[in-house]
């Protein structure tokens, strides 16, 4: 008996999935990234987000003139930005290396 090899059809909306799938079960209608610890990535992973933030503005050229505004919040309560999240320009390189579980070898990577 021959078989036949077929290719598992790809969903349709498989990048919506994953998307969904990224927010969870949350409520959250925004992606809030710290432009700090985005900037302390490595530089390819730079390089992909600053293009999928690109195609994102080209996709929407006419958004609607409206602003955002973060709050930051610890154990429920407003808080003052803490100063390591404001100061992208000077990184606090010790609090991203806890962020990222780092020991004190790897600085810039």
């Amino acid at each position: 008996m021959k078989t036949r090899k077929t290719k598992t059809p790809k969903l349709k909306n498989e990048g919506n999935q994953e998307l969904s799938l990224w927010f969870g079960l949350s409520y959250a209608s925004f992606c809030v990234l710290p432009r700090v610890l985005m900037e302390a990535m490595p530089d390819k992973w730079q390089e992909q987000m600053a293009k999928l933030l690109f195609e994102w503005y080209n996709f929407y050229p006419n958004q609607p003139d409206l602003g955002t505004r973060v709050q930051i919040t610890k154990n429920k309560k407003l808080i003052k930005t803490p100063d390591w999240i404001i100061n992208y320009k000077y990184p606090d390189w010790e609090i991203i290396r806890k962020i990222r579980n780092e020991n004190k070898k790897n600085k810039n990577s």
